[in-house]
């Protein structure tokens, strides 16, 4: 039976390391050859959660850190029933951030554990393919923008990416994200033609 689901798939990374760029030229690839596609980033700063996260970051709100973490992940919720339909009907669901970065910054903050950070996330769907955009730090921290938001610092993005190791899987492919956008696309769209074929019909759910 030809499998009419659409594929997930998740980008993962440092701040300001390119997730955005590439998921969206991702986006556009799968449209330029005939797939739905749709574009997905967390947070979503557009419901009244993903306002208050917003102001968060921005460092005009304060919030208690497991606050903050139980935010970020009920906006993930929000979005649940739009993605799965999006994925049963045949859309490719291309997202920026998720799950994973819930886990890895807060495990960073040194305020909460693994098991901790992972039981509000259980059950939302689980990533086809994760790419993992790997950057040396202090290259992002000359790239435009580094610093305007509360995580943005060398020392928080260092412990995040060790994080980000502990929680790799099979289903994660790092890329080298120190070259340019067009280099980075082309390994990205070839992981992505290896592993369409191979594509399961049911959708799985996180941990």
């Amino acid at each position: 039976m030809a499998l009419k689901r659409g594929m997930l798939i998740v980008f993962e990374g440092n701040d300001r390391v390119g997730k955005s760029t590439q998921a969206k030229k991702l986006v556009e690839w799968f449209k330029t050859n005939g797939k739905l596609a749709q574009f997905v980033q967390f947070p979503d700063r557009s419901t009244p959660i993903g306002s208050l996260i917003n102001q968060y970051l921005k460092g005009e709100q304060k919030m208690h850190d497991n606050s903050i973490h139980l935010l970020f992940t009920a906006n993930r919720w929000e979005k649940f029933d739009e993605m799965n339909a999006a994925l049963r009907s045949g859309q490719m669901v291309i997202v920026d951030r998720y799950s994973y970065s819930g886990v890895a910054y807060t495990v960073s903050k040194g305020i909460a554990d693994y098991e901790w950070c992972r039981g509000p996330e259980k059950g939302l769907l689980k990533p086809d393919c994760v790419i993992f955009l790997s950057s040396d730090i202090k290259m992002l921290q000359n790239r435009g923008d580094f610093g305007k938001e509360v995580y943005e610092t060398s020392e928080f993005q260092s412990s995040v990416r060790d994080v980000y190791m502990k929680l790799m899987e099979p289903n994660w492919n790092v890329i080298d994200a120190n070259r340019n956008i067009e280099e980075i696309h082309q390994d990205i769209v070839k992981v992505v033609e290896d592993k369409l074929p191979n594509l399961q019909q049911e959708i799985l759910k996180l941990w």
